[in-house]
């Protein structure tokens, strides 16, 4: 995915994002999350309850998009592409961080903890009153 150096700088600066999924019904639904964990590419690590609604909206419908955004300057960048939920058990412990545990009461690898892997496929960049696509 083409990301020229102020998208990447944005996506880098945000400390947090919103994520979007697709409910049951079949509406979308926004949600604040802190930033990614890690990004490889165009790929994004959110981590998140696995008891939350989200996990299953995701196993119903892979369907998700990020949005990032710069407040000052008006400036935001739209990510779409397909959500993954990381459920094994190893492949969640990479990603702990003994900072979570203030989301997650009994530390790492807990069957609470989940990491959700967003594949961006598409994208929109706005600033200066452009929009871009790539």
């Amino acid at each position: 995915m083409y990301y020229d150096k102020e998208i990447t700088k944005l996506i880098e600066s945000s400390d947090l994002c919103f994520l979007g999924s697709v409910t049951e019904a079949g509406y979308p639904m926004i949600r604040a999350m802190l930033k990614p964990i890690k990004v490889e590419e165009n790929r994004f690590y959110l981590h998140t309850n696995t008891s939350s609604r989200k996990v299953q909206q995701f196993l119903d419908n892979a369907k998700a998009c990020l949005y990032f955004y710069d407040p000052l300057t008006f400036t935001g960048v739209t990510l779409m592409g397909e959500m993954e939920v990381v459920s094994k058990e190893a492949e969640k412990q990479a990603f702990w961080r003994d900072e979570y545990q203030i989301y997650y009461e009994k530390g790492g690898g807990l069957p609470d903890f989940t990491v959700l892997k967003f594949t961006g496929k598409t994208g929109e960049f706005y600033r200066n009153f452009q929009t871009t696509s790539f």
